[in-house]
């Protein structure tokens, strides 16, 4: 070997032509994954991309309502650690290096009062309302690492066509059942399993990040010929609670439920009774104002007029002082609706209530017989059914994040 091309020392290394390319570090290659969190955030971060580094902000603009979103999302993601530290090999974009701290779930709590204007925003939002206790998540891992080749090749034998969700024109049809499930479920006449095994039925009902879906029918088999290990497909109508449908395949909803935590319903089960393990958190009520006050009388005759609250005791106890109290207006009131909860944190299922009544709060200054100026809370303008659907809405969501 000829002792001139021997390198002796590091100033040679350095010199020599090949050096550049041969010290080079290796370009990072983000890891691929199919868990819909991660997809969330890369969905953020095309976003702030797109928009010159700037985050997306919560617009009251009903244009915005992606904007909107995606910053509630950002937000929730922020403020969970465990997501954090999930994401962090993913933020491109330098969305979660300046967050280090986490705030107090009642902080969050109090912060978010203000964030969301119906209910739609509030079941749809990545809101610290609905995430899972640190047990629970530490139980639930993103995927079954056994299915996630199963849940990839799903993902890309996905059809051309995708099926869109549309208005459904004779929803009304089908209202009054959702209705009754909806209430079946919130009493515990009807329970939420785990989704397993990709077996889906006609006529039977699920829950999909949090919405309740409903399988009207199922098509004909079809044969598939792919990398799937599903030897048939099918076509199916599917009805949703907010009173859209659309046709997936079965196997492409089964994908869903699966991989989105998703949840069986159970048949009616008639005579439940509490066991143990249960634990009843308080009651939901709905009140009516029997109050001789002009100015609420004024109101009633124009507008339902109702207060939604949570008391952890006894309803008609909590009611017995009535009269004496801001809270109540002053006034005697009429119980016309309560519900029990059961397993359910308080605090939270409250907020979320009051989250998505927020757009129908009466916000009028009373004044009482007694001459003090009452600022009502926990009074609403809205009709009996749009409260019964957000409560049950709400814990529907709760349950299947839950259960």
């Amino acid at each position: 070997m000829d002792n001139q091309n021997l390198i002796r020392s590091l100033d040679d290394i350095f010199n020599d032509p090949d050096a550049t390319s041969l010290l080079a570090s290796k370009p990072k290659h983000t890891p691929v994954s199919y868990d819909p969190t991660v997809e969330g955030f890369q969905e953020i971060t095309e976003w702030v991309i797109a928009h010159d580094g700037n985050e997306p902000q919560k617009l009251r603009d009903p244009s915005q309502m992606k904007q909107r979103k995606l910053a509630s999302r950002l937000k929730g993601i922020r403020e969970d650690p465990e997501r954090r530290d999930l994401l962090m090999p993913y933020d491109t974009a330098g969305l979660l290096a300046v967050h280090e701290d986490s705030p107090a779930l009642n902080d969050i709590v109090k912060n978010e009062k203000q964030n969301f204007s119906s209910l739609d925003d509030i079941l749809s939002d990545d809101s610290i309302l609905f995430k899972k206790s640190d047990q629970q998540a530490a139980g639930s891992k993103l995927f079954d690492t056994k299915k996630l080749n199963e849940i990839q090749r799903e993902q890309e034998n996905r059809p051309e066509v995708i099926s869109q969700r549309k208005p459904m024109k004779k929803f009304g049809q089908y209202e009054a059942m959702f209705h009754k499930v909806q209430a079946e479920i919130a009493s515990g006449q009807r329970q939420l399993r785990p989704f397993k095994n990709y077996e889906l039925l006609s006529k039977h009902f699920y829950v999909l990040k949090g919405q309740l879906l409903y399988i009207d029918e199922i098509g004909e088999e079809v044969e598939l010929n792919d990398n799937s290990n599903r030897k048939t497909d099918a076509r199916m109508h599917v009805i949703y609670d907010n009173g859209t449908e659309n046709n997936p395949t079965r196997n492409g909803l089964a994908s869903s439920l699966y991989g989105r935590q998703g949840r069986i319903v159970t048949e009616v089960e008639h005579g439940i009774e509490l066991t143990s393990d249960d634990h009843v958190t308080g009651f939901i009520y709905i009140l009516e104002s029997l109050s001789n006050n002009p100015q609420i009388k004024q109101i009633q005759s124009e507008h339902p007029l109702y207060k939604v609250g949570f008391t952890t005791g006894s309803v008609q106890s909590r009611i017995a002082n009535a009269e004496n109290e801001s809270t109540y207006l002053y006034g005697p009131v009429r119980l016309v609706g309560e519900i029990k909860v059961v397993n359910l944190k308080t605090e939270v299922l409250e907020t979320a209530l009051h989250h998505a009544l927020a757009e129908y709060q009466l916000d009028v200054d009373i004044t009482a017989a007694n001459g003090r100026i009452v600022k009502p809370r926990e009074w609403f303008i809205v009709d009996i059914a749009t409260i019964q659907a957000a409560v049950q809405s709400i814990m529907i969501r709760l349950k299947s994040e839950q259960d």
